[in-house]
This record gives C-alpha cells, sequence and structure tokens, in this order.
C-alpha cells in the first residue's frame, strides 16, 4: 500500500491474484478491497487480463484449412472454348495469308502500309470488288469471335491480359503514322481553282462538280459527280465522282472510283481504277502500274510498269513495259500494241490480237470452261466454313448475352414489321453514315456506324436460324429451353438456311428476305430495350 494514497500497486494486486502474497498481507488486501471502490476495480482489471492472457497462452495453433494446403486444381477447358479458339487462330491464319497474297500487288498498285484506313477502304472491301464482299464479312466475323473469345477469358488471365493490352497499344502507338496537318476542305455546290493559283496544302472538296486549273501542292479528295483535273497535282487523287477527267499532271497516285473516266495527262505514279468506263488517251505516260476494274475499257498511251485489268469488253492499244495481266470477257488487242514483260490471259472466249502487235513472248491464253460451282469440292469447303462462322458467331451472341438474345428471338415474331424495318436499316444506315462522313467532323462515327452495320447484317442470318429451328423442334411452352437448346436450334437453323441459300433463282432471294428479317428484329429489340429502361432524373 503506497504511503500517499493509501492503495495498494499493481504489483501487489498481481500477486495476491497469482497466490503469491503472504497470508497477512493478502488479508489485509481483502480486507481494504472490500471498502476501497478504487482497488477493487483495479483487482477485477488485473483478473480479467490474466485470464484472457491464460488462455491465449494454452490455446492451440489453429490448424490450416485442407483446401489452402492443397494445390490448385486446374479447371478442364470445355470442348466448346476449344472450337472457338481453333476457329479463331484460322481466322487469323486466313486474314494473314490473305494480306500476303496482296501484299505485292498493293506495292506494285502504289498502295503503302502507313495509311490504315487506306489499307481497310481499297486494300480490304474494293480490291477484289464486290463480288467478294461475303468472304470480308466472314473473315471480320471470324476475327472478331477470337477477340470475344479472348475477352471471356480476361477473369481467369487477368495478368496477361493486362500485359496484351499495354504491348498491343505500344506497338499500335508505334505503328501509325507521323500526324499531317490539316486539309483544306472545301463544300461548295461547285468549285474552281483558277489556273495561276496554288493550294500549298492537302485539298478535301465535297461539292457537285469541281476542276483544277491551278496547282495542288499535296493530295486531292473529292467526293462529288463530276471531277476535271487540268492543272498540276503534286500528291494522290483519290475521287468518288460519277465523271473522272485527269487532263493535267499529278506526281503522285490515283485511285478513281466512277461511272466514266477518261485519262489524257500524265501519271508519275501507279493508277487504280474502279469504273463502267474507262477511255485511255494515246499522249498518257503512267510511270507505274495500271490496275483497273471495269465494263468497258480503251487502253492506249504508255504504262511504265506492269498492267492489270479486270473487266468485260477490253480493247487494248498500250505500250507497257512490265508484264500484262488481262482477265475479261472479249479481248482485243490491236496492232499499236507493244508488251515488253509476259502477257496473259483469262476469259471465256479466244482473244483477238491484230498482226502488227509487238509481244515480247507469246500470249499465254487460258480459257475457262463454265462450270457450275457446286462440281467444284472448293465450294462445299466454302459453304462448310461459312456454317461455321456464322454458327460459332451466334454461339458467342448466345453465351455472352443470352437475354438480349433472347429478346431479338421473340422480335422476329413480328412477321411483317420486323421485315419492314430491316430493309429501312439496310438502306437508311448508308445514307447516314455518308452524311456523318461528309460533315468531316463525324468521319469516325460514320466508319464506325458502318462497321456496326456490317457486323449486324452478318448476325442477321444467327436470329432468324434460332426461329426456324424453334419452330422445327418445337420447345414445350412455345419458348426457349435455356441456351442448350438455343444452341441446338441455332445449328438446325443455319443448316436450313445454308441448303435454301444453295436453292436455284430463289436462294438469291431467300438470303435477302432473311437478312432484313433478321436485321429489323435486332433494331426492334435495340429499340424496345432502350425504351424500356428508365430515365434518371
Amino acid at each position: 500500500m503506497t504511503q500517499s494514497t493509501n492503495h495498494f500497486d499493481e504489483m501487489t494486486c498481481l500477486m495476491y491474484l497469482e497466490g503469491q502474497l503472504e497470508r497477512s498481507r493478502a488479508l489485509e488486501l481483502s480486507a481494504h478491497a472490500d471498502s476501497c471502490l478504487e482497488c477493487r476495480t483495479l483487482l477485477r482489471l488485473l483478473e480479467r487480463e490474466s485470464k484472457f492472457l491464460t488462455q491465449v497462452l494454452l490455446e492451440e495453433n489453429e490448424s490450416v484449412p485442407a483446401r489452402l494446403l492443397s494445390p490448385p486444381a486446374r479447371e478442364k477447358t470445355s470442348w466448346g472454348w476449344i472450337v472457338t479458339f481453333g476457329l479463331a487462330a484460322a481466322g487469323a491464319y486466313t486474314v494473314w495469308t490473305g494480306i500476303e497474297q496482296v501484299q505485292q500487288q498493293l506495292g506494285q498498285a502504289g498502295f503503302g502500309e502507313g495509311n490504315l484506313l487506306t489499307m481497310l477502304f481499297f486494300g480490304g472491301v474494293f480490291w477484289k470488288g464486290w463480288s467478294t464482299m461475303t468472304n470480308f464479312i466472314e473473315i471480320l466475323a471470324i476475327s472478331t469471335l477470337g477477340i470475344l473469345a479472348f475477352g471471356l477469358l480476361r477473369r481467369s488471365w487477368r495478368r496477361w491480359t493486362t500485359l496484351a493490352l499495354v504491348m498491343s497499344a505500344l506497338l499500335l502507338a508505334l505503328g501509325l503514322p507521323q500526324p499531317a496537318g490539316a486539309a483544306e476542305v472545301k463544300k461548295v455546290q461547285s468549285y474552281v481553282l483558277p489556273k495561276g493559283e496554288t493550294v500549298k496544302n492537302d485539298l478535301m472538296i465535297f461539292g457537285a462538280t469541281a476542276r483544277i486549273d491551278g496547282t495542288v501542292e499535296g493530295d486531292l479528295i473529292t467526293f462529288g459527280q463530276k471531277l476535271t483535273v487540268n492543272g498540276h497535282v503534286t500528291g494522290d487523287v483519290i475521287s468518288f465522282a460519277q465523271s473522272l477527267a485527269i487532263n493535267g499532271q499529278v506526281d503522285g497516285n490515283i485511285r478513281g472510283f466512277a461511272s466514266m473516266a477518261s485519262l489524257k495527262g500524265t501519271v508519275a505514279k501507279n493508277v487504280t481504277a474502279f469504273v463502267q468506263n474507262l477511255d485511255v488517251d494515246s499522249a498518257v505516260r503512267i510511270g507505274g502500274g495500271l490496275t483497273v476494274f471495269t465494263g468497258d475499257a480503251t487502253l492506249d498511251g504508255h504504262v511504265g510498269r506492269d498492267l492489270m485489268v479486270f473487266g468485260a469488253r477490253v480493247t487494248l492499244s498500250s505500250a507497257v513495259a512490265g508484264n500484262a495481266t488481262l482477265h475479261c470477257e472479249r479481248l482485243v488487242i490491236t496492232s499499236s500494241a507493244e508488251i515488253d514483260g509476259k502477257a496473259h490471259y483469262k476469259g471465256t472466249r479466244q482473244p483477238e490480237v491484230e498482226a502488227g502487235a509487238r509481244l515480247a513472248s507469246p500470249l499465254e491464253i487460258e480459257i475457262v470452261k463454265r462450270t457450275p460451282d457446286y462440281a467444284k469440292p472448293r465450294y462445299w469447303l466454302h459453304q462448310a466454313l461459312a456454317w461455321g462462322a456464322a454458327f460459332l458467331f451466334g454461339l458467342l451472341i448466345i453465351l455472352l448475352m443470352p437475354r438480349f438474345f433472347g429478346h431479338v428471338i421473340v422480335t422476329t415474331r413480328e412477321y411483317l414489321f420486323a421485315p419492314l424495318l430491316g430493309f429501312a436499316t439496310l438502306v437508311g444506315v448508308p445514307i447516314l453514315a455518308v452524311i456523318a462522313c461528309v460533315t468531316v467532323v463525324g468521319l469516325g462515327v460514320g466508319i464506325a456506324g458502318v462497321l456496326l452495320w456490317v457486323v449486324a447484317l452478318y448476325a442477321a442470318q444467327t436470329f432468324v436460324s434460332v426461329w426456324v429451328g424453334e419452330t422445327l423442334m418445337k420447345p414445350e411452352g412455345g419458348g426457349s429451353s435455356g441456351a442448350t437448346g438455343m444452341i441446338g436450334r441455332l445449328a438446325l437453323g443455319l443448316i436450313i438456311l445454308r441448303i435454301a441459300f444453295l436453292v436455284p433463282y430463289v436462294g438469291g432471294w431467300i438470303k435477302f428476305g432473311v437478312l432484313i428479317w433478321g436485321l429489323g428484329a435486332l433494331a426492334l429489340a435495340l429499340f424496345r430495350k432502350n425504351r424500356a429502361e428508365p430515365v434518371s432524373p
């Protein structure tokens, strides 16, 4: 007990609780605690702490749960994911081999690898013509599948996904071209660049008619009905017009998309033309190659490199310094024609070669005999791959968005409204996209809208296929029996639709009907979903 406070200290209290205090001293502390609230409280606190420490010291170590000691079990990979990655890899391989096959042709035609937008439009869709648009969509679908399948496993591959995204972004940043200065944009009904005036920049024209009598120190890009170049363009000429006339000098390449086109000037590099009628004058001098996709063409003048023609009726009088590849229905090689390299013709009838034509080597002639497509093994392989790509595309949509997919299947039962809405969407979206692109500010929106429109066109068949399978299999209750049943109906419906598409004469109409029907069902489901969502105040 301290002298100043007449209370027992903590050490004495601890000895009392442990039974180590003398008997007389213990009796004195016990009697004091009965009358002293402070000492009695101290004893209770020390007793409680002592019991707690004793329990902690005597408690046995807790055993580690067995689930933590056992090594992590490796999850089994479903066959569906194996097929998904297999087809995605096949799609990537198809894209890569396709790029390798046309890489040399792209280089000869003047397409570089620095402009991604140019490669997309000129190397992807227009290069082989609109007849191979279906193949392009299928490759796009398979590539999209690979991206979606990789996204499904992002939880398991979180670290690898992060690393892949970082490296992809770095490579993309390194591969992008250096930003160029902003082009001079003209939006007028009729544009004229007078002789003697110079535009020291790229020139982009949106208007009905355009005439260049002066000088453009850069690229010339036009969207309109008619373009006439009488002056000098130091860069490339890219024109989307009904009528195209090049009478002056172009130091770069020419990319022409027109109904009628005529060349009477000088082109330092290459010319690529997608036209209905093409007339190349005898005074024309083309420093590079000439690539033509046309209906009727009259070719004269001088071509500094190779000549490649895909057309119906072609009359060739040009002097070609390189090789000539001629794929057409009817070919006439006049007496003024001169080909320094090899000449190859492929068509359905014998070409007409006049006596005065000067060919460095005999013309290689390949007569194509028209045989039904169904008689070729490649045709059936293509059908099988098309079915597999469509099935896998629909499978991923079902796995990723099962509820939304079910909503679209419900809207396919709108037998009148869905096809009408689909036809309006089929025609209206490209028009709106072109309007957005013309505004320049909406160029990204327009391109994105076209890409989404293409994907929606491909997805239309999957929705109608499930409806067909549902009609034939007739699930109980008239509705969906889960994702598994929906996948089975998708497979069956796609097989039936692929067979229906092959029917002569009516197969194309069936495909068109499926297209607008599925597209309308998708648009209707999106509209109802957005309308049903509550608007936040």
